[in-house]
């Protein structure tokens, strides 16, 4: 139901009240049948509730519910609207904190499906940031933290857009000369190796008349496949001229040069060499699509 606001006829000076999309215009006295015109409401409008009131909360929440929607609808919650969503809240016979639920619960439905084209497109671009910035204004939120993985995705977003590279960071290790740092996370080497699992085939054994001497005729293959297995755990860089992995057994080093291809999984990042086998590193798919960004940018 739409907020109502009280108003006295300067005609026949009785109290009426108009609805808030009838305000800032001519209406009828319901009296004396004449016309006034109906001011902008301002701090000290009263709101009406609803001459019968629903018994339980949640129909009382529905009707806030609704004059909240009808309030944002101009894409901004002024501090006029708040005031009036607080009396209404009152005279709906809730809380201050059923009103900052519903609020919240109207900002992250829309917020949401920010949230997944970000996600879904690995980057926090500068129209994200905009229409998250409309949508706070729109619902009176005055502070909102990204926190997660945006900030991982606003830097991908930089590197693959404009060309920012990110600032370099201390690792300890023993580098080249003109070689930084740029990123480095826990992760665990592995590549493909091939593993024998038993034998099949059958073999027949036939004895030739000679004492100690059999014929025997078949053979046995060996049954092989090919698995990704553990070579270490440690902690994979990203320098400016190489993928650098310090392990707890074995160690490795790929210049940015010899990267042919990337890929992506939902655990690993998959590195295609110029030569040899391919290397795999264990870790998110946001951190893996961070990394190929960065890689991208330095091998340009």
């Amino acid at each position: 139901m739409e907020a109502s606001y009280h108003y006295t006829c300067p005609l026949c000076s009785q109290n009426c009240s108009v609805e808030r999309s009838l305000t800032g215009q001519n209406v009828v006295c319901p009296h004396c049948s004449q016309e006034f015109f109906a001011t902008v409401p301002d701090e000290n409008t009263e709101v009406i509730a609803p001459e019968k009131l629903p018994f339980f909360k949640s129909g009382r929440k529905k009707l806030l519910q609704q004059q909240l929607q009808e309030l944002v609808a101009d894409g901004e919650m002024s501090e006029q609207d708040e005031r009036a969503l607080n009396k209404a809240a009152i005279l709906l016979g809730l809380k201050e904190s059923d009103l900052n639920e519903l609020t919240k619960e109207a900002f992250f439905k829309e917020f949401n499906l920010i949230q997944r084209r970000i996600e879904k497109a690995f980057q926090l671009s500068d129209q994200d940031l905009e229409e998250i910035e409309t949508l706070k204004r729109k619902y009176g939120i005055k502070r909102l933290t990204l926190e997660g993985t945006a900030d991982m995705f606003r830097r991908i977003y930089l590197i693959e857009t404009k060309g920012e590279m990110p600032s370099e960071i201390n690792s300890g290790l023993m580098l080249d000369t003109n070689e930084v740092v740029y990123y480095g996370v826990g992760s665990t080497w592995q590549q493909s190796r091939v593993r024998s699992n038993g034998y099949v085939g059958s073999s027949v054994s036939i004895a030739s008349g000679i004492r100690g001497v059999r014929f025997r005729f078949g053979h046995y293959t060996p049954m092989r496949s090919e698995e990704l297995t553990p070579l270490a755990a440690g902690t994979l860089w990203v320098t400016s001229k190489r993928l650098l992995f310090q392990g707890d057994r074995r160690n490795t080093k790929v210049e940015h040069k010899k990267v042919v291809d990337t890929e992506i999984f939902l655990d690993a990042l998959k590195i295609e060499k110029a030569t040899g086998k391919p290397d795999y590193f264990l870790m998110s798919p946001e951190k893996a699509r961070y990394i190929t960004a960065l890689i991208g940018a330095l091998k340009a």
